[in-house]
């Protein structure tokens, strides 16, 4: 879907100290995001701080660019359906990482 919209997209991303997720850009912004998942609502908070934490530890946002770069850590849920509860999938956090 960010193709289409027109940002060159990478997956995996391969960095000096590890690897994004995900980063997307345009002619001004590179983005760079971390995807952390998990089975339940109760530990979004957890998780979230372990993607800010593996960002910044791995120096996601030091690019060698002339475009502003955005690093952001995104915890989604995967729950999957049993007999108490629908499956869902949702994104529970997403937050810009400076």
């Amino acid at each position: 879907m960010l193709q289409l919209i027109g940002f060159n997209t990478y997956t995996e991303y391969q960095t000096v100290l590890g690897r994004s997720d995900l980063c997307f850009e345009n002619d001004r912004r590179l983005y760079t995001c971390e995807f952390k998942v998990i089975g339940k609502a109760d530990n979004v908070r957890e998780k979230h701080e372990e993607a800010n934490a593996q960002i910044k530890e791995k120096k996601y946002g030091l690019r060698l660019t002339n475009k502003e770069v955005i690093t952001l850590a995104v915890v989604i849920i995967n729950e999957n359906k049993d007999e108490t509860h629908q499956a869902m999938r949702e994104v529970a956090a997403i937050e810009e990482v400076s």
